[in-house]
């Protein structure tokens, strides 16, 4: 009777089991068909929406094929004519976004400006693009349109001068698909373009009408740090290293703008021995340089801000530009005395130097005003300058203490050297030796906080 009962048992928990395995496979193949439903559906979508702009673009392209060669440009474009540079399209339940852009094109056929054949009417013909988008920004939801169109008859010089834009990065090398916005409002008509650079990164514009720093040059491009040109000094209140272009009639006119991938920056606040100090205030400058100010030549960035550090002594800072920072602790931040960055910079004691493309950790070292302690300043006393490297032997032979410490990259150097509750308090003995430098001594009495001593050294 027993026998028959664990028989029964095991067949029923047997049944079980292979209802939860049956169970798993249904769930399994129901998912993987409804995914692939889903994405069979924004396949076929996809294509519609395709077949749409493409249907799209040529029509687009008809109409210009109708218009007199004369015509064929872009309000405010250049060349100039009357086709409309972005439009929002709809067609059915799809809305489309179109892109038109006009250029001039020197065929190698004749030969090219500055070539051999010297090509001294680079205006062959126009080139048109029409871009059709949908959905987000994405490559896989645009179709681009080429078309070009000859003038009737023997070429003629459009006028005006060549605008050569070049966007490069921070190595020279040219950035290709770089987004472009000109707009000229001085000039009539007025110049508002968009389009993207060659794979050289250079945009050429023929026939652009001469105008003195008055063309404004907007450059991006995703996961870079893009800027602008500025009007020039005094309309802009410093004198810009970007300057708003210019042309004149019949030369080629080059603008050079440099930009490079952003970068992270990861700032913290610590102490000698590398525990976090929260909530301390401070200044940051940096970054791209946009250019000087008048009568005192200090630099203008486009970052600069007041920030405080977290709970944690951090703070970060996402999509900068590359180049020099200056990171300076508030003047009303009381307790704490400034010591060094690290990594340290040979520009200066509070300077580094963010990358481009980087994730950068920097941390600001700064000395707690309360504990016992002592901060020395080494410099020069020839001209000032900190002396790195310098060996400062500190000693209290009454009270066992014997510590040697070099100078960081501004000449200071920390006491003590290893984490302690702080130094006891007492009269300690030091000696200061670098190359080239007679050597100091002296002392220096320790008693209810940090003390800061300058030796300054004679060579």
């Amino acid at each position: 009777m027993n026998l028959f009962r664990r028989s029964r048992q095991a067949f029923r928990g047997f049944t079980l089991i292979e209802g939860m395995v049956m169970l798993f496979l249904f769930s399994l193949i129901t998912l993987v068909f409804f995914q692939t439903f889903a994405y069979g559906t924004a396949l076929i979508q996809q294509s519609k929406y395709r077949l749409g702009a493409i249907a799209l673009a040529n029509q687009k392209m008809e109409i210009i094929r109708s218009l007199d060669y004369g015509n064929i440009g872009t309000v405010s474009g250049i060349p100039s004519g009357d086709l409309i540079e972005d439009e929002a399209i709809q067609v059915s339940n799809a809305l489309f976004q179109v892109h038109t852009f006009v250029q001039y094109a020197d065929d190698p056929y004749d030969g090219t400006l500055s070539g051999s054949p010297n090509d001294l009417i680079p205006n062959d013909y126009k080139r048109v693009r029409i871009e059709v988008a949908w959905g987000g920004e994405s490559d896989s939801e645009k179709i681009a349109l080429f078309s070009t169109f000859a003038p009737l008859g023997v070429e003629q010089s459009a006028g005006g001068g060549i605008l050569s834009i070049n966007i490069l990065d921070s190595q020279g090398n040219g950035l290709p698909g770089a987004s472009v916005h000109i707009t000229n409002s001085a000039i009539s008509p007025s110049v508002d373009v968009t389009t993207t650079t060659d794979a050289s990164g250079n945009l050429f514009l023929v026939g652009a009408p001469a105008s003195a720093q008055e063309y404004h040059v907007t450059f991006s491009k995703s996961g870079y740090f893009g800027s602008a040109s500025y009007a020039p000094y005094p309309t802009t209140s410093f004198i810009p290293v970007d300057v708003h272009a210019s042309v004149v009639d019949s030369v080629v006119n080059q603008a050079t703008f440099v930009m490079d991938r952003s970068s992270t920056l990861q700032l913290r606040t610590v102490d000698p021995f590398g525990n976090d100090v929260p909530a301390i205030d401070y200044r940051i400058d940096g970054g791209r340089l946009l250019g000087n100010e008048f009568g005192t030549g200090d630099a203008v960035y486009e970052f600069g801000m007041d920030d405080t550090t977290d709970a944690s002594g951090e703070q970060s800072y996402s999509n900068r530009s590359y180049g020099s920072y200056s990171w300076t602790i508030d003047p009303g931040e009381t307790g704490w005395t400034f010591i060094s960055l690290n990594p340290e910079s040979s520009a200066g004691a509070n300077i580094f130097e963010l990358p481009a493309n980087t994730s950068l950790n920097v941390d600001m070292v700064l000395a707690d005003e309360s504990v016992n302690s002592a901060l020395f300043t080494v410099t020069s006393a020839a001209d000032g300058s900190g002396i790195s490297g310098a060996s400062i032997h500190l000693t209290n032979t009454t009270l066992g203490f014997d510590e040697t410490a070099n100078t960081n990259l501004s000449g200071k150097a920390f006491f003590p050297t290893a984490e302690t509750p702080g130094m006891t308090a007492g009269t300690y003995d030091y000696e200061v030796t670098a190359a080239g430098f007679t050597t100091e001594t002296g002392s220096v009495t320790v008693a209810s906080g940090l003390e800061s001593v300058a030796i300054s050294m004679s060579p």
